[in-house]
């Protein structure tokens, strides 16, 4: 035994813990030193700075940008309120909060269309439309289009706020052909707050085969010619089949009427002959069929050029010396683009119950020494007539809007009778 009692010095063995003779423990007594109280203080410190981090580090992840994506309908929470926002291409469906995910569309061989997509918001709590306080919030808006496998890229307009559609926030026709097949036409809104949004919508187009008839390979040289080929296509094709003739450049007189299709008519030109109408051309495309007519002349003495029923797209044509040159009635539509009107009565005239389906735009068009270049008597909807480009000089009225329709001229040009020898021009002047 080497070991000894620390008080009393009696042989102890190695490992004993106290002496059997005096009793006393043999571990030696250590001072315990009192913590400092700076210590202590550096503890609490560093207690509130780690919960004021995890506090801040929640407010950070609350408060960061954030990304909504839904397909055609997304609730969007911004500050105290919450918005209902939406995709559709049906201006009705908009204004009742109805979404819409997929439309599909049939087009005649070789035709092309645009079909408006629009943007609304709702405030979700009461339902009500809000596209103004909603849009105050939006710091860009932008869409593009993804063509699925086998289509083509449909063209679209960069969406705004359309007067046509007053009660969307946002607009964008997408602009398509009868091969363009199936797009996916995509929104992405940045808010001025960080945050993005994204909805989407799908738009199939399926071609619809047609016929057409080319004056080579059948006669249309006469009025009794292009009779008997009328009356055999309304026999021999169905109303379904788009029809598009191209007619040889000749004079065609007395009244003609183009039966229930949708038509494409194409004019053409030989020296100083053209394709002109000197009768009433009557328009019967029914049951939501139109009428496509590019390099017309229509020259007349009385009376009516074109009688619409039904949708008509004008494209470089004359019209010349016509009580009414183009009438729109009965739930039809005449749009024109590049078109000529001269000493008509009345160029352009709308009493007709139907409303457009997209922003109808009457661009690059001439109104000259006209009574009255458009006349507006009957036109419902609240799509903005623009005549962008357009040109009015020496009409007695140019536009005489009894309707109090939407229109849009401050892209043309009206040219005052003075200004035709002064070169003054009135408001609406580019």
């Amino acid at each position: 035994m080497s070991k000894k009692c620390i008080k009393c010095g009696h042989p102890l063995p190695d490992n004993a813990s106290f002496c059997p003779h005096c009793t006393a423990v043999q571990m030696e007594k250590k001072e315990v030193k009192t913590p400092r109280r700076w210590k202590k203080k550096m503890l609490m410190v560093l207690g509130i700075l780690a919960v004021v981090a995890a506090v801040g580090t929640l407010i950070s992840l609350h408060h960061r940008p954030q990304t909504y994506e839904g397909s055609a309908q997304i609730v969007y929470p911004d500050k105290d309120k919450s918005y209902k926002v939406l995709l559709t291409f049906s201006e009705g469906d908009g204004v009742t909060g109805h979404a819409q995910g997929e439309r599909t569309d049939t087009l005649s061989e070789g035709m092309d269309s645009a079909l408006p997509c629009q943007l609304y918001a709702f405030d979700q709590e009461t339902g009500e439309l809000a596209w103004e306080e909603f849009s105050e919030e939006v710091e860009s808006c932008v869409v593009d289009t993804k063509p699925s496998e086998d289509s083509q890229k449909m063209e679209y307009i960069e969406p705004v706020h359309n007067e046509s559609f007053p009660n969307a926030a946002y607009v964008s026709d997408i602009m398509y052909t009868s091969d363009s097949g199936t797009n996916d036409i995509l929104w992405t809104l940045t808010m001025k707050n960080g945050d993005t949004i994204s909805l989407s919508t799908r738009l199939t187009i399926e071609k619809q085969a047609a016929v057409a008839y080319f004056s080579e390979d059948v006669p249309m040289e006469t009025t009794d010619d292009l009779k008997t080929l009328l009356a055999s296509i309304e026999e021999e094709v169905s109303s379904d089949t788009p029809v598009y003739l191209h007619l040889p450049a000749v004079t065609y007189e007395g009244d003609i009427t183009f039966g229930n299709h949708v038509w494409g008519i194409y004019g053409s030109k030989e020296g100083n002959a053209e394709t002109t109408f000197t009768g009433t051309v009557s328009m019967r495309g029914l049951n939501g069929n139109y009428a496509e007519m590019s390099g017309i002349r229509f020259e007349g003495n009385s009376g009516t050029g074109l009688n619409a029923y039904c949708l008509v797209l004008l494209s470089q044509c004359t019209f010349e010396g016509w009580d009414t040159a183009a009438l729109a009635q009965n739930g039809a539509w005449v749009n024109a683009s590049a078109c000529t009107f001269t000493n008509n009565n009345t160029a352009l005239k709308f009493n007709t119950s139907s409303a457009y389906g997209t922003a109808p735009s009457y661009l690059n068009n001439t109104f000259t020494g006209n009574g009255t270049a458009v006349c507006i008597d009957s036109l419902p909807g609240s799509e903005v007539l623009d005549f962008a480009g357009s040109i009015f000089s020496g009409n007695d009225t140019d536009i005489d809007n009894k309707a109090e329709h939407p229109v849009d001229t401050a892209r043309a040009v009206m040219v005052t009778v003075q200004g035709l020898a002064g070169l003054e021009k009135t408001d609406g002047v580019d």
